[in-house]
């Protein structure tokens, strides 16, 4: 199991609340397992939840929030 500092991880990045960035978590995950499952690959590799928050803390996925269209 992996430690994540989730505070300083929504302060750097600037992501209002823990369920957003849950959300950003799993949506990364989902695409990581979808794109896995399409080719082997060795026992090595991170699991697709680990690689997501990995790419959340170091930036490579960012925030961006909506604004509302009228």
């Amino acid at each position: 199991m992996i430690y994540v500092d989730v505070d300083q991880i929504m302060r750097k990045y600037n992501i209002p609340n823990k369920y957003v960035l849950t959300m950003m978590i799993a949506k990364r995950a989902k695409v990581l397992s979808e794109d896995t499952a399409k080719r082997l690959f060795g026992g090595d590799e991170d699991k697709p939840i680990t690689a997501a928050i990995e790419e959340i803390k170091n930036g490579k996925i960012l925030f961006k929030p909506r604004t509302k269209k009228l």
